[in-house]
């Protein structure tokens, strides 16, 4: 049966495409062994498809590429803020539990609970540190309590001697830097007031200094932080509280 070019050209497509079925795959074969024209567009139509098919690795490799790029800059974006929020909780955590254990906190006489046990001062309440600040004489002495976060949530304690009184030996070095035994008269008990201006001045955190200048304000500090200070023992009349 003879089968015009223009009904072989509609199905060359199909046939490049390998869409037809074997008895028109055949009628096309039969045709364009004979038909030079028609084989020559069959030709162009298989150029096309591989070019084609080319075209279309290339775009899908770009595409791959570009997606692949993006993952990895996505991925490092989610490293650099997952590393970031690590470091950022590990300094809060450290900066947390500090506060938590070393910032110290005044505790008020009330909350003290000084009492007098056998020649010595004790408590039973929970505090860090026990401060003490002796006058260049040393004849006067001020006690603070101070405790942390920490210590306030400790679940067991027990009573600690804060001073030993004034039958024990307490030591302290003069303007000359030379250790003697203080006598002791007068001991204070440190108000909030004067805490705020011990901590802030840090004058009388240090020993008795031996220059002259710097032995002046310590006077100077002792004296106003004394006169904001409560009255607890005396060498005369003993605990007063």
């Amino acid at each position: 049966m003879k089968i015009s070019c223009d009904v072989i050209r509609d199905l060359l497509p199909l046939y490049v495409e390998d869409m037809l079925s074997n008895d028109s795959k055949n009628l096309v074969d039969e045709h364009i062994e004979q038909c030079e024209s028609c084989r020559d567009e069959l030709k162009k139509l298989s150029g096309d498809e591989v070019h084609s098919c080319a075209v279309n690795q290339i775009e899908n490799k770009s595409i791959y590429d570009s997606l692949n790029k993006i993952r990895k800059r996505i991925s490092f974006k989610i490293q650099i803020t997952v590393l970031i929020s690590v470091i950022f909780t590990a300094i809060v955590a450290v900066g947390a539990w500090d506060y938590y254990d070393n910032h110290r906190i005044y505790m008020p006489y009330k909350e003290a609970k000084i009492k007098w046990v056998k020649d010595s001062m004790q408590t039973s309440e929970k505090y860090r540190d026990v401060n003490q600040v002796i006058s260049t004489d040393g004849k006067s002495l001020i006690i603070v309590l101070n405790r942390t976060h920490r210590t306030s949530n400790d679940s067991s304690y027990s009573d600690r001697v804060i001073w030993k009184g004034p039958n024990r030996e307490y030591s302290y070095e003069d303007k000359n830097g030379e250790e003697k035994l203080a006598d002791i008269e007068e001991v204070y008990y440190m108000s909030s007031d004067a805490w705020e201006r011990y901590k802030e001045r840090e004058v009388l955190i240090y020993t008795i200094p031996q220059d002259e200048f710097n032995l002046e304000r310590y006077k100077r500090e002792f004296n106003v932080v004394k006169r904001k200070s409560k009255l607890i023992w005396t060498k005369s009349n003993g605990f007063i509280g």
